[in-house]
């Protein structure tokens, strides 16, 4: 089987066909059918990406129980990966109705081709956001350690566009010194382009650049591993942005417009990634505070006289009330708070001086001055 031959002009990509293998026609109850390119390299996305995001769970200590962050990546995997195809599905059929039109069940096709990963992302975020407010996870931080995988999934999957000959990229001329191209079969072109025989590649260009921004991810998970959470989604968001502008400037084949205009609709999806991407890295970075954590266990400890690993866990407890009640009144979230810090906790403070470190503590992970606000220090 050859995917690419070598020649004068650079590498030329033809496709093998649809199948890995196919049943004979005359095969019973299984005639024609069989295992399609699109639905194995979209299987194989989706277990590296597995295999992936439950090492970097891992490594990164998401749960204290080793094991526990591999066991809930493989819980979320199952609402991910489901929400994630239909979301991308529901988008495809959404933005190509015409397609559908004269057979409207066609939609459910999905092992035919015509995924957007605009679609599954949003519909991915969604269910993770819903997930972790059902159990209280800390979604960013999974967030970031899922990214990595997605971006290496889709840099795999784009090569299903390949086996459909479909998604290609502007035609090339025969006497083009371009030396990379597509040889498109002729009942796949786009009647308009007829004529041509050779297309740009444009899903070997997003597939490289894809395998570009994971290893730029990987390298901020371990070069840079106290960046803020959610520093790694946005900087997927950004770069898949910007990625996919150029695919969609050279994309010819099964493009979707904005209903009544000649916009492409992966532009407008693309320009807010970037709008919202490159504003939520200056809001995080520049205009947010976030405390420092660490340091902030290291007070509690010394000053309510608990073991660190003590501290530890009640901060954890104390900083998700913060961020999960963050409008209600400080001695609301005092209240939240105050189960999570009982006396066999600390038996030589009483339950005034125990509120009044949890009044502190919020205060400081609010970014106020105790002192400002009229809080002596607890003794």
């Amino acid at each position: 089987m050859n995917l690419w031959r070598a020649g004068l002009l650079g590498l030329t990509f033809s496709s093998p066909g649809e199948f890995v293998f196919r049943f004979p026609p005359s095969t019973p109850l299984v005639g024609g059918l069989g295992l399609r390119w699109y639905g194995l390299l979209m299987a194989v996305a989706v277990l590296v990406g597995l295999i992936l995001t439950k090492w970097l769970a891992e490594s990164r200590h998401l749960e204290k129980e080793p094991g526990k962050a591999s066991e809930r990546v493989e819980l979320l995997a199952l609402w991910l990966v489901v929400s994630g195809f239909l979301g991308a599905r529901l988008y495809y059929v959404i933005t190509h109705g015409s397609e559908f039109r004269d057979n409207p069940l066609s939609a459910f096709a999905i092992w035919q081709g015509g995924l957007v990963i605009h679609g599954g992302v949003l519909a991915g975020a969604l269910a993770l956001y819903f997930y972790c407010r059902a159990t209280g996870i800390n979604g960013w931080k999974y967030a970031d350690v899922l990214t990595p995988g997605l971006i290496l999934g889709q840099a795999i999957g784009r090569w299903g566009n390949f086996f459909n000959s479909e998604a290609y990229g502007a035609p090339i001329p025969p006497d083009s010194p371009w030396p990379l191209r597509v040889y498109i079969p002729p009942q796949a072109r786009e009647p308009e382009y007829s004529q041509f025989e050779f297309f740009h590649p444009i899903f070997f260009y997003e597939s490289v650049l894809n395998l570009a921004l994971f290893a730029l991810l990987m390298g901020m998970f371990w070069r840079a591993p106290k960046l803020k959470d959610g520093t790694w989604v946005w900087t997927y968001v950004v770069g898949y942005s910007l990625i996919r502008i150029p695919y969609e400037i050279l994309r010819v084949s099964a493009v979707a417009y904005l209903p009544g205009t000649s916009i492409k609709a992966a532009y407008v999806a693309s320009g807010l990634g970037l709008v919202i991407g490159i504003g939520m890295l200056i809001y995080m970075y520049r205009l947010r505070f976030d405390p420092d954590l660490e340091q902030l266990a290291v007070w509690l400890s010394e000053q309510a006289g608990l073991a660190p690993e003590a501290a530890q866990n009640l901060l954890e407890r104390a900083w998700a009330i913060q961020q999960r009640h963050r409008r209600a009144d400080l001695l609301d979230r005092v209240t939240l708070a105050m189960p999570h810090f009982p006396s066999a906790l600390a038996p030589h403070l009483s339950l005034g001086q125990r509120e009044l470190l949890m009044r502190q503590l919020f205060c400081r992970l609010e970014g106020r001055d105790p002192s400002e606000e009229g809080l002596a220090q607890a003794s």
